[in-house]
């Protein structure tokens, strides 16, 4: 009788699932980048809260800088406002940046990472190509570049003042009132546009 040898059991082999890694590179950086900023963080620091080795921000991003790049462009989206009744633009917005808890926001991203020269430099542009154009294609006729920019202040000194640097008074939320005027001024720079 001839002896065999018992069956092995292959060992474990992990797959590799590149889009599973570079998902979670980026939600670690968003992370990250919204709370310590560019300069603050680390590939390493990424890496360790993806879970994956820090070589890899390498190899699917080609750099700190890279990441940064691909995560804030995934989170810079405007997409969804754009698609809200004009008639109606300064209400729902106005409900929606109050009804959003995401601490981790492209504003964040933004504000945190500007001390870095080339992180700066990444956050204006893709501000520029990803929210002021389409936003003011949007817009349209008269100055919609400017329509835009007039919108991108009031968005960004409700964000900043209800969040990032809380104002104590907004500390519990925007009163019934603010909410009116805020949501009118909105509504104002859209209706420029009205003829």
């Amino acid at each position: 009788m001839p002896l065999t040898r018992p069956p092995t059991a292959k060992p474990a082999v992990r797959q590799r699932d590149s889009e599973r890694t570079r998902t979670s590179l980026m939600t670690a950086a968003r992370a990250l980048f919204s709370s310590q900023g560019f300069a603050n963080t680390g590939v390493r620091d990424i890496a360790a809260l993806a879970g994956v080795n820090s070589s890899l921000v390498g190899r699917y991003f080609g750099s700190k800088q890279g990441l940064y790049r691909e995560t804030l462009a995934q989170v810079l989206d405007i997409g969804p406002l754009l698609q809200i009744e004009r008639r109606q633009f300064g209400e729902t917005v106005v409900s929606l940046f109050l009804g959003a808890h995401d601490a981790s926001g492209p504003l964040a991203m933004l504000i945190l990472s500007a001390s870095d020269p080339e992180a700066h430099a990444i956050s204006v542009e893709l501000l520029q190509k990803q929210v002021i154009a389409p936003l003011a294609r949007w817009l349209g006729a008269p100055d919609g570049e400017g329509r835009a920019a007039r919108l991108n202040i009031l968005w960004n000194g409700l964000l900043v003042s209800g969040r990032l640097l809380p104002i104590q008074r907004l500390s519990e939320g925007l009163d019934t009132s603010t909410q009116r005027w805020l949501a009118a001024a909105i509504q104002s720079v859209i209706d420029e546009g009205a003829t």
